[in-house]
């Protein structure tokens, strides 16, 4: 199979692969390897350039997702396709209505929650038909994107990066899920950069680079180390420490802050120069909150928000930028880039109100050139041509290029809200990486993160919020990640920590 998309970009070179049936087959490999374009054509989603498919035997040339589907092969991509104000069954039999409608054209809601039901129950999941999708956490949610699958009755599942969105202590309960699949006779190629899970998951391993397929091996013969670097092509030490360069004076003080909703509830803390503070937390427990009211979209109820001794909390977002502030949003295509806009256009985002690129006019040389130094430093693989859209890069990529616009602030403080989800080792150590610059230059770095091993190997404090409260802080080297956990999930709390409330 081969991809050469019109702007000349490469996506996969003759790749070749099997998948046997029964099995849980892993596809690895960097941000833009080719891991989702091999995925789109097997879904009928991207027209190959060359090359073929044979599924049970037979050739397969899909024109539609409709066509995969009829196959009995399904896709659960990375962002959901849920409809947030109706209910599980409702998503799920999307499209499908006919099979419940009378005569006189009603849904007999009954008959169809009890044929979602049914599903549900066989998958041993703790949700109900009658659920609202805004309603359920995120690790629920993606069930749900299976559920759509499996009640099409797909044999053949496709996951691609099904754990990106879920905290640590989901990812256990998802892996066992997608076991329990295996176990009902289907067949899955599971997609992601977390070797962790791939390990713990796969039967077998391909592994992708730059569109060309290295290998596929047997999960035995092969280990974490020796994936990585075949992924890469250098050897890479995955070991992280956080950083040693701590200074005396605060950059950031935040003091008794709670929202207007009353999920954040007088939350206080201080941030160093030269540190990197990090919140973990299970999603919901005001992570997002937290992240908003730093960067000046979530209104305040009572506290403060202080940046080198000056306070901001009455400054909306752009004057704290002009203050000293640089925000990775965790939300890359609704709130951090414009994914129909280019490339260049959105690296200058928010340095052209500071009369980057000129005063009245933006030089385009200079655009140019700023645009092109994050590309080559955060290594954003989309060709030759800058001017491309966005929407036409790998996640991954995405990522670097906004982290490396946010970081090009040279900001006193970054806050940085799931800075590397959905990206590969190599893209995760360099993200990684240029926060340790930052902050040897004295500024401060505020990580909200779901990964704990990404805490704990980055962050030289840990804060655990849990219902909007700070209930633990450790200190590295002292950190304990079931101890971590059990904050995280309200096991440990109120009686034996300065931190807790009642």
């Amino acid at each position: 199979m081969s991809k050469t998309y019109p702007n000349g970009l490469e996506a996969l070179r003759e790749v070749s692969f099997e998948v046997r049936k029964g099995e849980i087959h892993a596809i690895v490999g960097e941000n833009g390897a080719g891991k989702s374009t091999l995925m789109n054509i097997l879904f009928g989603l991207i027209k190959p350039t060359s090359g073929e498919i044979l599924f049970n035997n037979n050739h397969f040339s899909p024109k539609h997702p409709s066509e995969a589907i009829d196959l009995g092969i399904g896709m659960v991509h990375q962002h959901f396709k849920l409809v947030q104000s109706i209910t599980v069954a409702e998503n799920i039999v999307l499209g499908m209505e006919n099979r419940f409608q009378s005569k006189l054209r009603r849904v007999d809601r009954e008959a169809m929650n009890e044929s979602v039901a049914s599903l549900i129950d066989r998958l041993r999941m703790s949700i109900s038909p009658d659920d609202r999708i805004d309603s359920l956490p995120i690790s629920k949610r993606q069930q749900v994107e299976i559920l759509k699958v499996l009640y099409r009755e797909a044999d053949f599942v496709i996951l691609d990066e099904p754990t990106a969105v879920l905290a640590p202590n989901e990812v256990e309960d998802f892996l066992e899920f997608v076991r329990g699949i295996r176990e009902m006779g289907k067949t899955v190629i599971f997609i992601s950069h977390r070797l962790g899970e791939v390990f713990s998951l796969a039967d077998r391993i391909t592994i992708l680079r730059r569109g060309n397929v290295i290998g596929t091996f047997d999960k035995r013969d092969v280990d974490r180390e020796s994936v990585a670097n075949m992924m890469i092509g250098t050897a890479t030490d995955l070991s992280e420490d956080p950083p040693d360069c701590l200074g005396n004076e605060s950059v950031l003080s935040v003091e008794g802050i709670s929202d207007v909703s009353g999920t954040i509830r007088d939350l206080s803390f201080q941030l160093r120069e030269g540190e990197i503070l990090g919140f973990a937390g299970v999603g919901g427990n005001g992570q997002e909150e937290l992240f908003e009211a730093l960067a000046g979209s979530l209104r305040l109820a009572s506290g403060d928000i202080r940046l080198v001794g000056s306070s901001i909390s009455s400054l909306d977002t752009l004057e704290r930028r002009r203050a000293g502030l640089a925000l990775i949003t965790d939300d890359r295509m609704g709130k951090g880039l414009a994914p129909d806009r280019s490339i260049v256009e959105n690296c200058m985002a928010g340095h052209h109100k500071f009369g980057k690129f000129g005063k009245w006019l933006i030089k385009d040389t200079d655009a140019r050139s700023f645009t092109e130094s994050i590309v080559a430093d955060y290594d954003v693989r989309c060709g030759k041509n800058i001017k491309t859209a966005v929407r036409a890069l790998s996640g991954g990529n995405m990522q670097k290029l906004l982290v490396g616009r946010e970081i090009a602030y040279e900001p006193v403080v970054l806050v940085a809200a799931q800075p590397t989800a959905g990206v590969d080792v190599a893209a995760r150590k360099l993200i990684h990486d240029s926060f340790r610059r930052l902050v040897k230059t004295g500024s401060g770095v505020i990580l909200i993160s779901g990964d704990l091993e990404e805490i704990m190997g980055l962050a030289n404090r840990i804060i655990v919020l849990y219902r909007g409260r700070a209930v633990t802080e450790m200190t590295h080297p002292h950190y304990d990640p079931t101890e971590i956990s059990y904050y995280m999930t309200g096991i440990r709390g109120a009686q034996d920590d300065r931190y807790s409330h009642s």
